[in-house]
């Protein structure tokens, strides 16, 4: 085991929330420190989204009469490019986080509001380009809900908690702040008596 992850082990219910964040979080953590970088899992969304666009985009690609191959490489081209841009998002989020020192945002009541906007991003897009006259809606409002909730989970929630793992594992204090590990303080010894005998006596 990872001596952050004993390290969070130890921490008090509270604590260990904060630094081991929602299911997701745990996902992306399960991996070396180097690999689930902000830069790398903003790519691996970008490629989630390619993956996406896979179907809807050699079905537009056949419409208007390219051959299979030419389908797969606008496809693979395509893929370069989103997970490039999400790697960047998630690149420029680390640095941002780590001039600010911000402390990660939960995200699980919001969840359920971000988890279906890729969605809804997925079918805009493909009815702007497959059908037009069905809504006469842009296909860039299509594009921004497909990549905008990968780079917002990352910058608000997932960048801050691993720039604060990252520490623990070079046994860094925190923003000035040493991590307590282990059980919370028991409390005075003397000051339990107090409170038990000003108790008995009321």
């Amino acid at each position: 085991m990872d001596d952050w992850r004993a390290r969070i082990t130890a921490l008090p219910d509270e604590q260990r929330t904060m630094f081991e964040g929602g299911t997701l979080s745990q996902f992306f953590l399960r991996w070396p420190l180097t690999a689930s970088h902000p830069t790398f899992v903003g790519s691996f969304y970008g490629l989630l989204i390619s993956l996406s666009l896979l179907g809807p985009i050699v079905f537009i690609q056949s419409e208007a009469g390219s051959s299979a191959y030419d389908s797969l490489r606008s496809w693979a081209f395509l893929c370069l490019s989103l997970l490039m841009l999400c790697g960047i998002f998630g690149g420029v989020s680390s640095l941002t986080v780590a001039i600010t020192k911000r402390m990660p945002i939960r995200l699980d009541h919001r969840r359920k509001f971000l988890f279906p906007i890729p969605f809804i991003g997925l079918v805009l897009f493909s009815i702007a380009r497959i059908e037009p006259d069905l809504i006469s809606l842009p296909d860039q409002l299509g594009w921004v809900l497909l990549i905008a909730p990968g780079p917002l989970y990352i910058h608000l929630s997932y960048a801050p908690r691993w720039r604060l793992l990252e520490r623990l594992s070079r046994g860094l204090e925190l923003d000035e702040q040493p991590i307590k590990i282990g059980k919370e303080r028991e409390l005075d010894s003397d000051l339990i008596e107090a409170v038990e005998e000003n108790h008995s006596e009321e």
